[in-house]
């Protein structure tokens, strides 16, 4: 019917506006004559045979039997100058179509609790053994409290025996949406899980798994897998991909037993909190900022044989005694202080030893003096004698010969320091390389 339909009368109701123009039907909004209370009426783009008219009476009132709290009621149906048309309650907000447009991904948030609705209202269809064969965005309305609401069951009893279209066309429910044993005429229960599967899929990617001409989408939904979701850009969990293949298999024994299956497979699938197939594997977390000028841990450090710059300004440090014999730097660990006392002692331990050589030699001058004194004497010494060589030791003679002696050790003492300083000199580089 065109707008100028509108004002007209279609059993009690009025027609006041044009809501929705669809492949198959109108639909108006409509008000009651007596009662005043509004509906929406859909108008069939079809002339019924006289013949066809009292199946179509039959399968209507099937349809008004459907209740549940998810599928749209029937409250009337009729014909009118061979045009059947069925009254239905008003849904005011429109339809999920037009509130998601084609191309919009929706959280999952959002369209489960969408799943969940169409689910139950198919669910209940079909333990009627009705199947409703145009599952789609454009047939899920919006109620007064925005419950989805499961319409056109009406255009999925009526369409095979009531519509006169073309062959294209006799095939009942947009073509996207079909599974491939609806496409080759033999619909089940499962072919309304396929077609919710293909929504779902439209819902998380943005986009049909299935497009192009007619011809192309009749070819794919026949003999082409569809395209696996992107799970790491979609940041799907793998479980929820598998969930919806398998709700979009081409043989229908494969699918979930019931639609309600579906449904609630793919709700746990988003509860799982596994990870998307190809995730690369968790990578440390930086530290904080504010912890980056602190002094690492653990310091590498290079080679023996390879001095960093910033070594070598610690080797200089050393005493002379370690710069001039070249001994091997080793990395420095020990604090500064203690290096300090380390040095003190080295150089008190030094002027310790060579005043205990210096004491030693002039021990030893003396006692050789005194046993080349009395070597020359030749004489027994005796009580009498040491008395004797005590008095001597004052004498002129004996201070000049001990004197001549001390002289000669004090002399050869430069060439025995030497070889004691080259002695520690030695143990020196022993305890820097043990440190």
């Amino acid at each position: 019917m065109a707008d100028s339909s509108i004002g007209q009368r279609l059993g009690n109701y009025r027609l006041i506006r044009l809501l929705g123009h669809g492949g198959f039907a109108d639909v108006y909004l409509g008000e009651h004559i007596y009662l005043k209370t509004q509906a929406a009426i859909k108008v069939l783009h079809t002339q019924l045979q006289p013949e066809d008219i009292e199946k179509f009476r039959s399968e209507a009132l099937t349809i008004a039997h459907l209740i549940h709290p998810h599928i749209i009621r029937v409250l009337d149906f009729d014909v009118e100058n061979a045009a059947p048309f069925l009254v239905m309650d008003y849904a005011p907000n429109d339809t999920l179509r037009h509130r998601h447009p084609r191309g919009t991904r929706l959280p999952s948030a959002v369209f489960l609790p969408y799943v969940k609705q169409v689910a139950s209202a198919l669910q209940y269809a079909h333990d009627q053994k009705l199947i409703h064969r145009d599952v789609k965005p454009e047939n899920m309305l919006l109620g007064r409290n925005n419950e989805v609401l499961l319409s056109d069951f009406g255009i999925a009893l009526v369409s095979q025996n009531s519509l006169s279209q073309s062959t294209e066309d006799l095939v009942i429910g947009t073509m996207s949406y079909m599974s491939p044993e609806q496409i080759q005429g033999k619909p089940r229960p499962a072919s309304d899980q396929y077609a919710l599967g293909v929504v779902v899929y439209e819902w998380i990617s943005g986009m049909k798994p299935f497009n192009g001409s007619y011809m192309e989408i009749v070819t794919q939904h026949l003999s082409a897998p569809p395209p696996p979701l992107d799970e790491r850009a979609l940041e799907l969990p793998h479980a929820v991909q598998q969930v919806v293949l398998k709700a979009l298999a081409k043989d229908p024994h494969q699918r979930y037993e019931r639609v309600q299956d579906f449904a609630n497979a793919l709700e746990q699938a988003y509860q799982s909190k596994g990870p998307a197939v190809g995730m690369p594997p968790p990578v440390a977390v930086t530290p904080p900022q504010a912890n980056r000028t602190k002094q690492p841990v653990f310091t590498v450090y290079p080679p023996v044989d390879t001095v960093p710059p910033q070594q070598v300004n610690q080797a200089k440090r050393l005493t002379n005694t370690v710069e001039a014999y070249n001994f091997p730097i080793a990395p420095s660990a020990i604090p500064k202080s203690a290096q300090k006392l380390g040095h003190g002692l080295r150089r008190g331990l030094k002027v310790l030893a060579i005043l205990v050589v210096l004491c030693g030699l002039l021990v030893c001058g003396l006692g050789y003096a005194a046993f080349h004194y009395f070597s020359a004497q030749n004489t027994p010494v005796s009580t009498a004698g040491a008395s004797a060589m005590a008095s001597d030791l004052c004498r002129p003679s004996l201070t000049a010969t001990m004197t001549r002696h001390i002289t000669i050790s004090v002399l050869l003492l430069p060439g025995t320091l030497q070889e004691i300083n080259s002695k520690i000199k030695h143990k020196v580089r022993i305890v820097v390389t043990a440190l």
